[in-house]
């Protein structure tokens, strides 16, 4: 007998095609899991619902209709902790069971941990994906969830359309995205530096405050923001792809990382305490003020696991290092062999284990 799934987006319309942009993750898992899909335009369908909206979240609103369908299905998969929190309470208050399995991104964040510490809500949620081995470590020694309740999935990128275009190089490098970014320190790192810098401030679902006009830019710098083309485009272009920090315990970045490098970029990375699942470093330790071991990657565990070769993608530094991102621009900068080596090992790892696809599969394996 199939599995009846029930897929809850955070988008406002899953059905929307796109030939401009990138194949989503909810269109890729609602396709291999033959899933029916609640998305925030469920939420609008209703004058009561749209009111309530107003007043708990639309998210909230989602895992109501989840939860009032759940007798159609056998499990129900929640796109993030934001929808999977409120439906595990709501099963965990009415008593009723039905698979629940969530995607997490953050869930040891500070607002979110009450409900598992003291409410207990991963009671009622039969696996929680996780995307990075530190969210792992807080989620069993802080919020007190079982091992048998976690899975490590690595994140995902449309390799097929952010791939290596034919256009010129130039004396160039970007930076792209909201979350948790560390701006003013990118800019003072190619203060005076002979290359130009842009940077897309811009994303389609962070909503945090860019930084990246809080320094005085100097003239090699630029701000602006970017449709998918034209963010493809400018990687192209890109020498280097920079994605720089403040420190943070989950895997901030991680989707200008495996856009940058898919599009077989080298990419220079800020090592936080969340962030170190993705890039390969050749150096084991992260020099600085206080020098920070890389821990085992989650993709070198899943590379492992594939039979797949890991090689060197990019370089981590420190957080709020000004000179030592400067160093690691200008060696690359310096070194355009170099570059084309750790770009061409970042597309082959995307290719061969990173997909939107792999992900889809791996997503599929836990609901089964």
């Amino acid at each position: 007998m199939e599995t009846r799934v029930l897929l809850v987006v955070s988008t406002d319309d899953v059905n929307a095609t796109s030939t401009s942009g990138p194949r989503k993750d909810y269109n890729a898992l609602a396709e291999v899991l033959g899933a029916t899909t609640i998305d925030r335009s469920h939420v609008r369908r209703s004058w009561l619902s749209r009111t309530l909206a107003r007043f708990v979240g639309i998210a909230p609103m989602q895992a109501w209709h989840a939860f009032s369908a759940r007798a159609d299905f056998d499990v129900i998969l929640t796109d993030g902790e934001h929808v999977g929190i409120p439906l595990a309470l709501l099963l965990k208050l009415s008593r009723a069971r039905v698979r629940h399995v969530t995607i997490g991104h953050r869930i040891a964040a500070s607002k979110k941990r009450p409900f598992f510490r003291w409410l207990k809500v991963h009671t009622h949620i039969d696996r929680i994906a996780l995307h990075s081995w530190r969210q792992h470590e807080l989620a069993v020694q802080q919020l007190g969830i079982g091992e048998d309740r976690l899975a490590l999935v690595p994140y995902q990128v449309d390799a097929a359309f952010w791939r290596p275009l034919q256009m010129p190089e130039e004396r160039l490098i970007c930076s792209a995205g909201l979350e948790f970014r560390d701006y003013p320190t990118l800019v003072r790192a190619v203060d005076g530096l002979d290359v130009k810098l842009m940077i897309g401030a811009a994303s389609h679902w962070s909503k945090r405050r860019s930084t990246a006009n809080d320094e005085m830019l100097p003239p090699n710098v630029e701000v602006s923001a970017f449709d998918y083309v034209a963010l493809r485009n400018l990687y192209a272009r890109s020498a280097i792809v920079v994605v720089p920090l403040d420190e943070t315990d989950f895997q901030a970045g991680v989707t200008t990382i495996l856009e940058a490098m898919s599009m077989a970029k080298p990419v220079i990375v800020t090592h936080t305490h969340g962030q170190t699942d993705v890039v390969e470093d050749r150096r084991s330790i992260t020099r600085g003020a206080h020098p920070r071991q890389l821990p085992r990657s989650l993709l070198r565990s899943v590379a492992e696991a594939a039979g797949v070769e890991v090689e060197p993608t990019g370089f981590y530094v420190q957080p709020g290092d000004v000179a030592a991102l400067k160093r690691a621009i200008t060696y690359l900068l310096e070194h355009p062999d170099e570059r084309r080596k750790l770009g061409d090992a970042g597309r082959r790892v995307v290719e061969q284990l990173l997909t939107v696809d792999h992900f889809a599969e791996r997503i599929r394996e836990l609901v089964a």
